[in-house]
């Protein structure tokens, strides 16, 4: 059972004690990421990240380093389109350490103009990075094409430009308004005694006493307006066509995200799925090919993603449009239903066993519903699923009003138009 606890300035902790393993997982996750950011601010909540770790009040860049390295495991941050986390793994009998740095990082920053001179041409580089990887890129256009006046379409790691544009206030105005107590949920799973952690996690957290502050949730949006839209960049010297097809999908809070994610496994989830077969088994015509879903506050959306041969491309959005028509019209199979649940139901069973795993899911449970679901609640939901759901969710899902075509390749012109992606569906 996860322990959940409200310290007094407002923050919440959750406990997972798990008497099995000699490890821990500490996470601080803060209700701070690209959905919060205006659009000529995109990317400071990454960059936030990363100057966090420059400089503290008790410790310099060297030292944090030192620190990290100290502790052994892996010590690392990340930022989402609607939260940032910090995290440390590492031996139980190190979490008074890791609670000390972590808790400096996020607590006490003390970052300096020429910090941020520094990580500016290391974020720079990071998208330069991703602009060079045509997986990432392809990815990049899908969703900034697909949620084009959404928050959701807004760029983590922010363009060239914005990052240009962000200083030193920018970023400890930013620190002040998201940062605070009410704002932060800190998880812990692992061999480590509930009483004793939140002793500890107060003893730190004192330093920050509770602020009034506005509610900072994500922006509030409708979904997106029904639109075909197509995006090609030309990229010569690439052996393949990397491809990103999607649709509108459900965010968080819906109860249909169950018949969804079957929906999802069923189409692309594994080495048995429809895409799978169909596009690589039995034509060849693709080495990789999957489908996910991703699922947010705000809204959410089911992608494809392929890569193939230039020669291939037309052929493979044919067989992957005419999968998507056929779910679409005759729903799921009885056994395919049952194999995604048990496909479903093992990784998560299978996640359990990691203190990471159960440390982060019980912070993003928190985040999006403000409660821990149990597992036999969870595995209830996925078995009350039933063909009927999946059928009716690949309705909605593949009705062809929103839909979204993305490709990075050596391709001249796409092979399909908006009017033939609403037609195929």
């Amino acid at each position: 059972m996860v322990q959940k606890f409200t310290l007094d300035n407002g923050a919440t902790v959750l406990v997972d004690e798990m008497q099995d393993v000699r490890s821990l997982a500490l996470g601080i996750f803060v209700g701070a990421g690209s959905g919060q950011e205006t659009p000529a601010r995109q990317g400071v909540s990454h960059f936030l990240e990363h100057v966090l770790f420059k400089r503290t009040d008790r410790r310099s860049s060297v030292q944090i380093a030192r620190a990290i390295d100290r502790l052994g495991g892996d010590v690392d941050a990340f930022t989402t389109k609607e939260y940032t986390g910090f995290y440390a793994h590492t031996l139980d009998s190190r979490f008074g350490e890791a609670l000390d740095l972590l808790g400096d990082i996020v607590l006490s920053p003390a970052f300096e103009a020429i910090d941020i001179e520094t990580e500016r041409g290391v974020i720079l580089e990071e998208i330069g990075e991703a602009n060079d990887n045509p997986d990432d890129l392809v990815h990049e256009m899908f969703v900034r094409s697909f949620w084009r006046t959404h928050p959701l379409g807004a760029p983590i790691l922010g363009t060239a430009d914005t990052v240009k544009s962000i200083g030193l206030n920018d970023l400890y105005r930013y620190y002040r308004s998201h940062y605070t107590p009410d704002n932060m949920i800190i998880s812990v799973a692992g061999h480590v005694r509930a009483s004793d952690c939140l002793e500890a996690i107060d003893r730190v957290f004192r330093r920050r006493p509770t602020r009034a502050s506005s509610p900072r949730r994500s922006r509030v949006a409708g979904r997106p307006r029904g639109h075909q839209h197509l995006e090609l960049k030309s990229r010569r010297g690439l052996e393949q066509a990397h491809v990103c097809l999607g649709v509108e999908g459900p965010g968080q809070a819906s109860d249909r995200r169950f018949a969804a994610n079957l929906l999802d496994i069923v189409l692309g989830g594994g080495m048995s799925s429809r895409l799978f077969q169909e596009v690589r088994e039995k034509r060849g015509l693709a080495y990789s090919v999957a489908s996910s879903l991703n699922s947010y506050r705000l809204g959410g959306y089911e992608t494809i993603y392929s890569a193939c041969a230039p020669k291939n491309l037309a052929r493979v959005l044919e067989v992957t449009l005419r999968e998507l028509k056929k779910l679409k019209r005759d729903g799921v199979r009885p056994r395919e239903l049952a194999w995604a649940k048990e496909n479903l139901k093992g990784n998560m069973i299978v996640a359990l066993e990691s203190t990471v795993s159960r440390m982060s899911t019980h912070a993003r449970e928190q985040f999006y519903f403000d409660r821990i679901m149990p597992t036999e609640e969870w595995i209830s939901r996925v078995e009350c699923v039933t063909a009927d759901d999946v059928g009716e969710e690949a309705q909605r899902l593949f009705d062809g009003r929103v839909l979204s075509l993305a490709v990075v390749g050596n391709v001249g012109k796409l092979p399909v138009s908006a009017p033939d992606l609403a037609g195929a569906l």
